[in-house]
C-alpha cells in the first residue's frame, strides 16, 4: 500500500510540526505530508512571495481560483488524497488589513462569544470558503478539509501535557478553546525545558521535540479541545 500524500496550506510551520504530530496518531497508514504554503524561499524571509501567517493562506486561496481551471481539477494538487487547509480560530477576530489585504473585502471580523466554541468556528469557516470562492464549507471538494484549532493551535500543545503536568496546565483547561493569551502563556510555561515560544517567536525545534507528546496524548487532546476532536473525525470520514 502506498503512503498517503497529503498538501498543507497553513499560517506556519510550527503549525505543520502540530498538525503532522495529529495526523500520526489519527490515520493508521504511513503518509508523506507537504507544505505548500507557506514556502521556503530565503528572498521572501522564508515565507514565500505569499508571505506567511493567515494572509499568506488568503493569498494562496486566491491564487488557487484564480487559475483556468475549478479548484477541484487543479492539476498540481489533484495528486494528493487529501488537502489541508490550516487557519487559526482568533483569525475571525481579525481586519483584512492586519494582514495587509486590501480587496473591499467585509466579512472579518466573523468573531462570535465563546463558548460556545463552534459558532465562530463555523463562522470563520464560512469566511474561508470564500476565499476559494465556494457557497459554504459544504462545497469544499471531497478531499479538501478546513482544520481550525481554537483559538490558536497551541490549545492543542498544551492540553498535550494536562496529565503530565496537571498543576502547570490544569487552570487553562476549563476555558482553554476561548483564550486568546496561550502563546503568552506558552512562552513562561517550562515544559521539560522545551523552550516552544521564546520573545515572543516559535521556535521550531521546540516544537519538534513536543511533537511526540502531542501525538502520544492525541485522545487527551480530543476529550479537551472539541476542535481537534472534529478534525480527528472529518480526517477519518475523508481517509477512513
Amino acid at each position: 500500500m502506498s503512503d498517503l500524500r497529503i498538501g498543507l496550506v497553513a499560517e506556519g510551520k510550527t503549525d505543520q510540526v502540530v498538525i503532522e504530530a495529529a495526523l500520526k496518531a489519527i490515520l493508521e497508514r504511513p503518509f508523506i505530508l507537504t507544505l505548500l504554503q507557506p514556502e521556503t524561499s530565503d528572498p521572501f524571509g522564508a515565507a514565500g512571495p505569499r508571505g506567511g501567517g493567515w494572509g499568506g493562506v488568503y493569498r494562496w486561496c486566491r491564487q488557487v481560483v484564480a487559475m483556468p481551471c475549478p479548484v477541484a481539477e487543479n492539476p498540481d494538487l489533484a495528486k494528493f488524497d487529501l488537502i489541508l487547509i490550516h487557519v487559526d480560530a482568533d483569525v475571525a477576530g481579525m481586519h483584512y488589513a492586519d494582514a495587509n489585504i486590501r480587496d473591499g473585502r467585509t466579512d472579518l471580523p466573523c468573531e462570535l462569544p465563546c463558548p460556545p466554541v463552534v459558532d465562530t468556528v463555523n463562522a470563520l469557516r464560512a469566511v474561508l470558503s470564500r476565499w476559494l470562492d465556494l457557497p459554504s464549507a459544504g462545497d469544499l471538494p471531497g478531499k479538501w478539509l478546513f482544520c481550525n484549532p481554537s483559538k490558536c493551535v497551541e490549545a492543542w500543545v498544551i492540553a498535550s501535557y494536562e496529565n503530565d503536568l496537571p498543576l502547570l496546565v490544569q487552570d487553562l483547561m476549563p476555558s482553554i478553546e476561548c483564550n486568546l493569551s496561550l502563546e503568552n502563556r506558552l512562552s513562561n510555561m517550562p515544559i521539560r525545558n522545551r523552550c516552544l515560544i521564546r520573545g515572543g517567536k516559535k521556535r521550531i525545534q521546540g516544537y519538534r521535540k513536543a511533537a511526540s507528546q502531542i501525538q502520544a496524548e492525541w485522545q487527551q487532546i480530543v476529550r479537551t479541545c472539541s476542535q481537534s476532536g472534529r478534525f480527528d473525525g472529518e480526517v477519518k470520514a475523508v481517509l477512513g
